[in-house]
């Protein structure tokens, strides 16, 4: 099927098949498109960017201006160019260098503002912006002549003969038992629902509890508590740590030591990330948002459950663990997603490729390329960054600097990778 229709600046992917299709245009998808136009040294009527958002990094910047998210939580040398200060010369030229924090016994962290200013001017110097093409992926098969994959979308198939698998979390959220039995139009709601309005939920003349743990419920809580009643409810104490992992695990020579010397795909890696990683904790800066906000009285800090919730007037009747109640009231939950591997596209893709999968349903990958392996032990055409990576790429494989690992890994391996395809010889960085 041909695409090619008004306004899409892509040539007919019937014509030949590009070099790479990259599923997802967020931090990751994006990381890779602009490394392999720089460092790679690919066309880019050879890289296809697929993503169903009107703009790149579009869901991430509507997810964290929904949270409230006033800076990011990694360093200024971490963001999508390939120049490691980057974003640092940026600011200096845009006279922008107090949008980089200060932060104790840790490099500068930027703004969120100047973070994704800085992806734009990423995205318009290198013109990633002609390699997207909006709508989304629904199935990725190989023909029986073993030739280039077929992307299905939407709106077209591609041909490809590398897919980059970039989709992030993406799954469905994550909702207690209590909820689900609650009718449509109760006063429930996900941070991650499409149709979550902070400002409407900031409006309600009730109490919000704002029911998670996490960097993501602490930022919630605070921004809906400058215009509302809020209760911040974890089930457990926060817990305080500045980033998500020990900041050896940035180090490849470290993940090589302490993650790929495990079975690939077992359960002991599983575990070792677990333990690395820091989930469900805020940053020193989101405690002190937190107690200025509490200091204010503005918000609470509860820790327990909701045991049930009824639809009641205007509002929910919630009755929590410690038997209390409080009626009139609406919850917004911060409660993440379903793991990577749960994903839509992952089953489907393992089946209809043949690909193996390991502990908890993660890909198994080559360490060195993060090609996903095939049952057969052999390496396939489809490639992974991000959560799904964790598996190779260790505790920050989700984060911007594990985008960035990513796609260093599928620079070094284009040698390899190309003479299997019968690709064109590889440029750029060897």
């Amino acid at each position: 099927m041909n695409v090619d229709e008004p306004g899409v600046r892509r040539a007919s992917p019937a014509s030949r098949p590009y070099e790479y299709v990259i599923v997802g245009g967020g931090v990751h998808g994006t990381c890779v498109a602009n490394y392999l136009l720089d460092e790679g040294g690919y066309d880019h009527e050879e890289l296809c960017l697929i993503d169903p958002h009107e703009r790149l990094l579009g869901s991430f910047e509507t997810k964290a201006r929904k949270c409230g998210m006033r800076t990011l939580r990694s360093t200024f040398v971490h963001h999508i160019d390939t120049e490691p200060f980057s974003l640092d010369s940026f600011a200096e030229g845009a006279h922008r260098e107090h949008e980089l924090i200060p932060t104790e016994d840790y490099p500068n962290r930027p703004t969120l503002d100047l973070f994704l200013d800085h992806v734009r001017y990423v995205i318009d110097r290198r013109g990633i912006d002609d390699c997207h093409f909006q709508s989304a992926v629904t199935n990725i098969e190989r023909p029986e002549s073993q030739g280039p994959l077929r992307v299905e979308t939407g709106r077209g198939t591609f041909r490809a003969r590398r897919v980059v698998l970039a989709v992030g979390l993406g799954g469905q959220l994550t909702v207690p038992s209590w909820a689900t039995s609650l009718p449509d139009g109760a006063r429930l709601a996900h941070v991650w629902d499409d149709d979550f309005d902070p400002t409407t939920a900031a409006a309600f003349d009730g109490r919000t509890f704002v029911v998670g743990g996490g960097i993501t419920a602490a930022q919630l809580a605070c921004r809906l508590s400058e215009g509302a009643d809020v209760t911040l409810l974890s089930r457990h104490d926060l817990e305080v740590e500045l980033t998500e992992a020990d900041s050896r695990w940035i180090n490849w020579r470290h993940i090589e030591q302490e993650i790929h010397s495990l079975p690939p795909g077992s359960a002991a890696r599983c575990d070792r990330i677990r333990a690395a990683r820091h989930d469900a904790t805020i940053p020193p800066y989101v405690e002190r948002r937190l107690a200025d906000a509490r200091d204010c009285g503005a918000l609470d800090v509860r820790h327990g459950e909701i045991e049930c919730a009824r639809a009641s007037g205007d509002g929910l009747h919630l009755r929590f663990d410690d038997g209390t109640t409080e009626t009139d009231a609406q919850v917004v939950l911060a409660t993440g997603h379903d793991s990577a591997p749960k994903h839509p596209l992952v089953g489907a893709l393992a089946e209809s490729l043949s690909l193996e999968r390991g502990a908890n349903g993660f890909p198994v990958l080559d360490d060195r390329t993060l090609a996903w392996q095939r049952s057969d032990g052999a390496d396939s055409a489809l490639y992974v960054s991000g959560a799904l990576a964790e598996m190779s790429v260790g505790p920050f494989a989700r984060n911007v600097v594990g985008a960035r690992r990513a796609a260093e890994r599928l620079l070094d391996s284009r040698d390899g990778v190309d003479s299997k395809a019968a690709a064109p010889p590889s440029r750029g960085r060897s």
